[in-house]
Order: C-alpha cells, then sequence, then structure tokens
C-alpha cells in the first residue's frame, strides 16, 4: 500500500479516536456529593401499667393452721388493695407454695422454727398506676397488721409503657426533622445547600426509666439515619 495513504488513515483514525474521547467527555457525570447524619427525638411519658408480684410468708407447724393463716392474710392484703383503689379485676391470686422442712434430711431439726411454711403471692396487673405505687409504698402497714411482704427483687414493681404506637409518627417525623438541621448545618459549612433525601433508615426505640425512682416515668427514644444528596 502505498506510505502517503497509509498515512493518511492513520491520521483520519487519531481524528476520529480524538474526537470519540472528546464526545465521551462531554458525557462524563460528576459523583454526586452526599452526607449521611442521625437525628435523635426523645420524649418522657408516663407508664401506663404497673405489674407487682406481691408475696407473703406464713409459718407454722400444723398444715389446718396454716391453711387458715394463709386465708385470713390473703383478706387483709385484699382489703389493703381495695382501700389504695385496687379492685379485683386490678389483681389475681396465685396458687400458694407450701415448704415441708421435715422433708428435708440435711441440717439439724432443732434449728427449725417452723415444720411448715407457705408462700402466697397476689399479681398485681393494673392500669392505676399512681395506685398501685402508692400500695407498694404503705406495705409497712401490712408488717403492722402482721402479714410479713417480702421485698426482695422479684417483688419490686414492674412499670410499662404500651403506648408507642400512638406516639411513633409524631417522634419519627421529629428525628427525621433532626436530621435535616444536621445536614444544612454541613452544608452551609461545605458551601453546598440540601438536595433530596437519597436513603432513609428508622432505628429501633427504646423504652426506659426516666431516672431511678421515677419508674413510673419513661424515656422514650429513637435516632432516624437519613442520607441527603449535595448540590451546589
Amino acid at each position: 500500500m502505498d506510505k502517503k495513504i497509509c498515512t493518511l488513515i492513520a491520521s483520519a483514525a487519531f481524528i476520529i479516536g480524538c474526537f470519540i474521547i472528546y464526545s465521551g467527555m462531554g458525557n462524563i457525570v460528576p459523583a454526586e456529593r452526599s452526607v449521611s447524619v442521625r437525628g435523635l427525638a426523645e420524649k418522657e411519658v408516663d407508664a401506663d401499667m404497673a405489674v407487682w408480684k406481691l408475696t407473703f410468708s406464713v409459718g407454722g407447724n400444723d398444715l389446718q393452721y396454716l391453711q387458715k393463716e394463709v386465708v385470713r392474710q390473703t383478706a387483709v392484703v385484699e382489703k389493703f388493695l381495695k382501700d389504695h383503689g385496687l379492685e379485683g379485676g386490678d389483681y389475681s391470686l396465685l396458687a400458694p407454695e407450701i415448704n415441708d422442712a421435715s422433708m428435708n434430711t440435711w441440717g439439724s431439726t432443732e434449728k427449725r422454727t417452723y415444720t411448715y411454711i407457705a408462700k402466697q403471692s397476689i399479681l398485681v396487673r393494673s392500669g392505676k398506676v399512681k395506685a398501685v405505687k402508692a400500695a407498694c409504698g404503705d406495705t409497712l402497714d401490712l408488717a403492722g397488721l402482721g402479714v410479713s411482704v417480702s421485698n426482695d427483687y422479684d417483688n419490686k414493681v414492674n412499670y410499662e409503657f404500651n403506648g408507642l404506637n400512638e406516639i411513633k409518627p409524631e417522634m419519627i417525623a421529629s428525628a427525621t426533622e433532626n436530621a435535616r438541621l444536621a445536614a444544612e448545618q454541613f452544608a452551609r459549612d461545605s458551601g453546598s445547600k440540601v438536595g433530596k433525601i437519597k436513603t432513609a433508615s428508622q432505628g429501633l426505640f427504646s423504652i426506659e426509666a426516666a431516672a431511678v425512682g421515677l419508674e413510673e416515668k419513661k424515656n422514650v427514644r429513637v435516632v432516624t439515619t437519613v442520607v441527603y444528596s449535595l448540590k451546589d
């Protein structure tokens, strides 16, 4: 092939190649900038349910006496609850537990005060949160009436909040708004503007006591993560 023709073909190919590269560069889209921020929402609410396992013990050496004494003390406790505004629908009697110490083969029998020890529990589960708290605080009155109430961890009042679904929309909106405020602050600092939401994810809701001694007050918390696009 003639040398001039080869040179012309090579030149043409070079020009076409440069044109293609130039055209391609004209279609390159710069990487879209974005910022990921978190928004926090917190709300203090009142517990709407109180659960209390009220347990008392009765000792004796005769089962018939023990049975009568459990019945008597149960009536005393029920009146105590009713005096605090808790009716029959607010609590239920659990099956009593009776320990027969004579069946224990270990230890000296001389150290035994009672042959039988009965534990009776009354499960209080009520929306009358203030009434339950007041009753729990007055259990010393039961001691004055001859009822020995257990005060261990299992018999503490547990306060619950079951109205989460009612406040979820408000809290998610608040968390998202707080996330946008954080994004706008970042955009101002970087000389940009906040664009549309690219992705968003909602964290888990947590419900905790507002403070020690204020377990009937709950602090509800949620964090959302939002990714916004940034524009000049």
